[in-house]
């Protein structure tokens, strides 16, 4: 499929051909419900992010309103939802491979945050749940393969189970970060590959957020093990600076258009955006223009589609026509 042009888009708004589905990410709250109202005609399904899970992975936390308010709009939109299930400590902030093991290690623990995930579609009217285990162990793969199957067993059938993975860019790396794609495959009907934190501040030099040959190795690994058609290839909406002098953080795309100004080089390599800044302040990001690539991409590929984190930060979305 060739590429989609956006000689008709508003400006700063990804291009997306009609073959590729779009999951757009959002937390709860109002700036999510008014990116949803914008996007809608481009957006297939709402990830709501979401619920985590309890000391001791003994259970799972409930929806706020403001994410069954995000699910109800989504449905008078025609949008569907999923929510987001997660293993971040509260305490901590971060996910914890501690909390994610203390619940796939003990069967009665699964059985209650399974319980209380089937809860939540029942009462929320989700359309399914995103898995979002994330500081596994390898030996943590078989545990997650029979609670996705409880998991699946438990769900209506008209709720869908997609799972996010991060990206790794050998087969063996997926397994040995607690994923067994192979196994999983069979109760998930989807797989985010989150493509994204290739680089960023804080945890690496500075360098893209998610560059193509890093995404579409990483993509090639994933294929390796599940159909393309099953899953979607997981795009940044922000960016990072890195600083000479101090700590760097994280940007929205426009404001790291406005930062940089007439120093932003669009790196075709990379599908990103970077500069230097007069103080040695560099940044990469990505934005519209990189969605676009990557749905381009995807459509090639013939892959279920792309996911964007997140709706609320990131630029526009459209189909084409």
């Amino acid at each position: 499929m060739g590429c989609t042009s956006q000689a008709s888009a508003p400006a700063n708004t990804a291009v997306i051909p009609s073959s590729v589905a779009v999951e757009g990410y959002g937390v709860a709250g109002d700036a999510t419900l008014t990116a949803l109202a914008k996007d809608k005609g481009a957006i297939d399904t709402v990830g709501i992010s979401g619920v985590s899970l309890t000391a001791q992975g003994a259970g799972v936390a409930a929806s706020t309103d403001e994410a069954l308010s995000i699910a109800a709009s989504a449905k008078q939109q025609g949008v569907k939802s999923e929510l987001l299930v997660n293993n971040v400590d509260a305490n901590g902030g971060d996910f914890s491979a501690e909390l994610a093991s203390d619940m796939l290690s003990s069967e009665d623990n699964r059985q209650f945050v399974v319980a209380g995930l089937a809860g939540e579609v029942d009462h929320g009217g989700y359309d399914g749940i995103q898995i979002d285990f994330e500081n596994l162990q390898e030996s943590d793969a078989a545990d997650l393969v029979a609670f996705a199957k409880e998991l699946s067993e438990t769900l209506p059938t008209s709720a869908a189970i997609s799972m996010a993975l991060p990206a790794s860019t050998t087969a063996d790396g997926y397994l040995a970060a607690g994923y067994d794609v192979r196994a999983l495959k069979s109760s998930v009907a989807r797989f985010v590959l989150m493509a994204y934190d290739e680089h960023g501040s804080g945890f690496s030099a500075a360098g893209p957020v998610g560059g193509l040959p890093w995404a579409e190795q990483s993509l090639s690994a994933l294929t390796s093990f599940v159909s393309a058609s099953k899953v979607d290839l997981g795009v940044a909406g922000y960016g990072y600076t890195w600083k000479s002098s101090g700590s760097g953080g994280v940007v929205t795309p426009a404001q790291a258009r406005a930062m940089a100004g007439d120093r932003a080089n669009w790196v075709a390599a990379q599908g990103e955006w970077t500069a230097k800044l007069a103080d040695g302040t560099v940044l990469w990001w990505s934005d519209a223009r990189s969605l676009t690539v990557r749905a381009n991409i995807a459509a090639t590929k013939k892959l279920h589609g792309v996911a964007l984190w997140q709706m609320a930060s990131g630029d526009g979305v459209t189909k084409a026509k």
